[in-house]
């Protein structure tokens, strides 16, 4: 069932500041500040896009999904919850979501996951994200732990085993986020091919980003 604030925050933010289409075999990384909104949203459906946030202030300092599941009490966040840093603080609120449906236990697909799939050399968020990072002073990193946007795992029921099912967003479905701090964030369109997350076939997501009353819109570059 989709998750939504009553209403529509998104309605009243008026014309995106920045915004980006992100291909299935890619990664954007761009700045947010407090008080500043930002959409992830699934263009054609059955689409999962990876996101990390960190503190723009204290580089490497970013989302913690094991304290965000501690502290919300559930595997992801709902509306008016948040995202949390590794020392508990808000780094996001969670304002609307038209899918309801999302992991926090993954890692950013790598190298190393599509070689032990007989895939080796596949594009992936890894690489991409440690490309897009670069220019912020990030060094890169063997594995990345982000939020998994409209993925659809769930546990097996012999209660280990993380299972993989298409994602279940539609065309046009989203997450709006306010952020509570200055970051920088990246996002990916999910490149993979071979598992049933985005049902064998990687299509584009679209990131926006909003000020709090809206204002002209740009590339993100």
């Amino acid at each position: 069932m989709a998750l939504q604030s009553t209403g529509s925050v998104l309605d009243s933010l008026g014309q995106a500041r920045e915004e980006a289409r992100v291909g299935p075999a890619d990664a954007r990384a761009y700045e947010v500040s407090a008080g500043e909104y930002v959409q992830i949203e699934d263009l054609q459906g059955c689409q999962v896009s990876d996101f990390l946030a960190f503190h723009r202030s204290r580089p490497g300092v970013g989302i913690s999904t094991t304290v965000t599941r501690a502290l919300v009490d559930g595997l992801f966040p709902v509306p008016g919850q948040c995202f949390y840093d590794g020392e508990g603080n808000a780094l996001l609120e969670l304002v609307e979501d038209t899918v309801g449906r999302h992991d926090t236990f993954g890692i950013a697909c790598n190298r190393e996951s599509y070689e032990a799939l007989g895939v080796p050399d596949h594009v992936n968020c890894t690489d991409n994200f440690n490309r897009e990072l670069a220019a912020y002073g990030y060094a890169p990193r063997r594995f990345w732990e982000p939020i998994n946007f409209f993925y659809n795992t769930k546990i097996g029921p012999d209660g280990r085993i993380i299972e993989i099912e298409p994602a279940l967003s539609k065309a046009g479905d989203y997450v709006l986020m306010r952020a509570l701090t200055d970051l920088v964030v990246a996002s990916s369109a999910c490149p993979d091919d071979i598992t049933p997350t985005n049902g064998g076939n990687p299509t584009d997501i679209m990131v926006r980003v909003y000020a709090a009353y809206g204002s002209q819109a740009n590339s993100i570059t």
